[in-house]
């Protein structure tokens, strides 16, 4: 499915270096107001907003099954398309429904927005997106970094790993840098190989959470044997940003 893609040309990353609220319900939704610091404000009446691998790089885009909004489960991995329609969107975020994921706040979700076909080639969706689980309504819910409302018919690929092959990366002093933040841990570490695809989650767990408007990718740094997530526009990464990782195994 989604695979890693490498360092940017204009990433700000010091490479070599590793440093050892809540929205209530679908009517009335209120977007959310960044506060300078990267922390957002709990909304009122209901919440929107996530964090995601902005605008999911294209390059991590998998192509939709023909049935798109179809769950298709290989193993415990779970794959469906999502499509943006006037019973699932409210302004800036479009819920999701999948038995994989209702009611799951700990779930961990990769997706990534699917370009339009425009002429000869494809559009692409021009926002960053996230994921957030609204408590109120026990479902996750995709949305517009931006605050801009999520158009009709728009399509995002979602992805569900199972347990072992997915997790929850938060960005903190020890393990962050300037625009990046190293993951830890036996399924990345000295694997330059790996598959690793994230996207950014505003709320892990359903409570509070932080924003990061910024496209993210990620990168391997062979001087410490890490993998890591950055902001593709080097902007600094907020303490306490989110993502979701997916890393698939791979047998032998």
């Amino acid at each position: 499915f989604f695979v890693a893609v490498g360092v940017g040309a204009a990433a700000t990353i010091v490479a070599g270096q590793h440093f050892g609220q809540v929205a209530t319900g679908p009517g009335g939704a209120r977007v959310l107001a960044g506060t300078g610091s990267g922390e957002m404000s709990a909304l009122e009446g209901t919440g929107v907003e996530t964090t995601g691998p902005a605008e999911a790089p294209e390059s991590t885009r998998v192509e939709p099954p023909e049935d798109s909004n179809d769950s298709n489960a290989t193993g415990n991995l779970a794959s469906f398309v999502h499509r943006a329609d006037r019973g699932n969107t409210r302004q800036n975020y479009t819920y999701l429904s999948d038995t994989n994921i209702d009611g799951k706040a700990n779930a961990v979700i990769i997706v990534s927005a699917i370009p339009k076909p425009e002429g000869d080639g494809v559009a692409p969706y021009g926002h960053n997106i996230g994921v957030w689980y609204e408590p109120g309504a026990k479902k996750w819910a995709i949305f517009n970094q931006d605050q801009t409302s999520v158009p009709t018919g728009a399509a995002f690929e979602v992805v569900v790993p199972q347990p072992s092959e997915g997790f929850v990366h938060r960005a903190e002093p020890s393990d962050t840098v300037d625009n990046a933040t190293y993951l830890y841990g036996p399924a990345t570490n000295g694997k330059p190989d790996a598959a690793v695809s994230v996207t950014q989650n505003w709320n892990p767990g359903g409570g509070g959470g932080i924003y990061n408007d910024h496209p993210t990718d990620v990168f391997y740094d062979g001087d410490v044997g890490q993998w890591a997530i950055y902001n593709r526009d080097s902007a600094p990464i907020p303490e306490g940003a989110a993502y979701n990782v997916f890393v698939p195994q791979v047998a032998g």
